[in-house]
């Protein structure tokens, strides 16, 4: 959700309803600046789904021998969470039969474009208990800024948005892995350090690196968090 800034004339002349009339006719029409802008920039993205990225970047992982660390039996990629009812039936079930593992995930576009966030809670149950015996946090990021706002939609969305399809399912394979790594028990080493977009600003962040890549490294936080964050960032 977006709102235009406020643009204060009431209060600055004391209230009253004609600094109120002022301030509403202002904030509107901010508003709809701020709508076509939004709409111009999101819009050519919307066509492209997320949910069916992940779905052909895990048959992908379905179908390569000793990618993932537990024999994955059938995929689902949902837009929510079951129904409660249905939930705990899987639950249930894995008292006598598979695990069950879910992984609650969502992606942002950091303001600015300046690059492509995913963040990720990954719950396992086992044996019908009612407490997941698994559980982890994954954040996932790579930049894809580079030129205006306008120069990089044009970038995603170009040949029917290859590139931002290809970050989808990167951010996926990706942070499947981390997750996968992690129930595996890898050991933390030295400390690693990469920049990282926090709504639209640069930081550096770091901790203990368990799992490097060709431009890409994998940390621990402080709070045990994980981090999938490309090296080389502005």
């Amino acid at each position: 959700m977006f709102s235009a800034q406020a643009p204060g004339v009431s209060a600055a002349t004391g209230g009253g309803l004609i600094g109120a009339l002022i301030d509403s006719s202002v904030q509107q029409s901010r508003q709809k600046e701020m709508s076509a802008e939004i709409g111009a920039i999101v819009g050519p993205l919307l066509d492209y789904d997320y949910r069916v990225e992940a779905g052909l970047a895990i048959g992908e992982l379905l179908n390569t021998p000793n990618a993932f660390p537990l024999k994955i039996a059938s995929s689902q990629v949902l837009a929510g969470m079951p129904p409660k009812a249905e939930q705990n039936a899987r639950i249930v079930a894995t008292k006598s039969g598979p695990a069950y593992l879910v992984l609650l995930l969502q992606y942002v576009l950091e303001p600015g474009l300046g690059a492509f966030t995913t963040r990720t809670t990954a719950l396992l149950w086992q044996d019908g208990n009612k407490e997941p015996s698994y559980r982890s946090a994954t954040v996932f990021q790579t930049p894809i800024g580079g030129g205006t706002r306008a120069t990089v939609v044009r970038r995603l969305g170009a040949n029917d948005g290859q590139q931002l399809k290809a970050v989808m399912r990167d951010s996926i394979q990706q942070t499947l892995r981390v997750v996968g790594l992690d129930l595996a028990g890898a050991r933390s080493g030295a400390i690693r350090t990469a920049r990282f977009n926090v709504n639209g600003t640069w930081v550096t962040l770091g901790g203990q690196g368990f799992d490097e890549q060709p431009g890409r490294v994998v940390f621990r936080d402080q709070d045990n968090a994980m981090y999938s964050v490309r090296t080389a960032a502005p």
